[in-house]
């Protein structure tokens, strides 16, 4: 497989104006979402289920505004990408794992990076794929990993959700593993009154932190 891949180039004036407009269930390997920065965050939740590989893995990646700001995906009123159908919608703004559309797989060979990602908790709300709006569950992530492989979060901003990040492990044979979470700063997450969200919370076979910052609840 080339490692040269499609470009879906997202923001103003570009070939598709939010991400809701990317055909996540057909992305291939090595294509790349860049979503350009722009001053209002983009309102768009989706799910990726779909399988890179080594040499060409799928990538999706902020682009930096004039100062270097990231750009921000917010679960605050986001609405479900349409031409999507997947499960556990309100456990998080971005979603990695399991769907019906595209086709349920293992997603493998992922790399997110360069975005901050917020707002996914209560009492934030969603539209859904029919329209109507729903409550995110108080464990609801930024970036919810329900199963993945060989998955890199780099340079990110997680942070007014539920948890932080959260990556949990199927049952056999659909075991997270091969996970690396690379200079992120996690901060200001979990829900008022509650012990049991927090910036954190793991669970993988084999998942490295580096070089990340995380900042109080």
């Amino acid at each position: 497989i080339s490692a040269f891949g499609a470009t879906y180039e997202v923001g103003p004036g570009r070939a598709l104006e939010t991400p809701g407009q990317v055909p996540w269930a057909t992305l291939e390997a090595g294509d790349t979402v860049a979503i350009h920065w722009r001053e209002e965050p983009y309102r768009d939740k989706f799910v990726i289920c779909r399988q890179g590989t080594a040499e060409a893995p799928i990538t999706v990646r902020g682009v930096p505004g004039p100062d270097g700001q990231r750009p921000v995906l917010s679960g605050e009123n986001a609405t479900e990408a349409p031409g999507l159908n997947y499960w556990n919608t309100a456990r998080g703004l971005i979603k990695v794992g399991g769907a019906s559309v595209p086709p349920d797989t293992m997603p493998r060979y992922l790399v997110i990076e360069n975005l901050e990602l917020r707002s996914a908790r209560p009492p934030y709300r969603f539209i859904d794929r029919s329209g109507n709006p729903q409550n995110y569950n108080a464990n609801a992530a930024a970036i919810y990993v329900e199963k993945a492989r060989n998955l890199t979060i780099r340079n990110c901003v997680l942070t007014d959700s539920g948890n932080g990040l959260f990556v949990g492990t199927a049952t056999a044979p659909n075991i997270t593993r091969d996970i690396v979470i690379d200079s992120n700063y996690i901060h200001s997450n979990g829900n008022e009154g509650s012990a049991f969200e927090h910036n954190v919370y793991t669970e993988a076979l084999g998942i490295t932190f580096q070089f990340n910052q995380l900042g109080p609840l």
